[in-house]
């Protein structure tokens, strides 16, 4: 399927530049991610795209939309594949390390 293989490349090339300090268009590349992601009803690809999203949020200092991509990608995975999948545990776990380095820096 030349989605899947599109959703991966976008991904790559998000978090590519954003370890490159372009963090616009990383999240344009997500945001083309997930519109392909939601067109093939792929809930897990969505989850991945949205918690990368999330990650490229906390980079740019925008804790509140970081919290929200996390919260909506493990909402996402948990209904569709169950709070014990991996990608949910790997959610969680940017979740608690988000609140950890919030509350150190308060």
């Amino acid at each position: 399927m030349p989605e899947l293989k599109a959703i991966a490349a976008y991904n790559r090339r998000a978090m590519q530049a954003a370890e490159e300090g372009r963090l616009e268009q990383a999240l344009l590349n997500l945001a083309m991610a997930l519109r392909l992601a939601r067109e093939i009803k792929r809930g897990q690809l969505e989850s991945y795209s949205k918690g990368n999203m999330g990650l490229v949020y906390l980079m740019a200092g925008k804790k509140r939309e970081a919290a929200a991509c996390f919260r909506l990608a493990l909402q996402r995975a948990s209904s569709e594949y169950g709070s014990r999948h991996l990608i949910c545990h790997v959610l969680r776990n940017n979740i608690r390390r988000m609140r950890q380095a919030t509350s150190r820096a308060a």
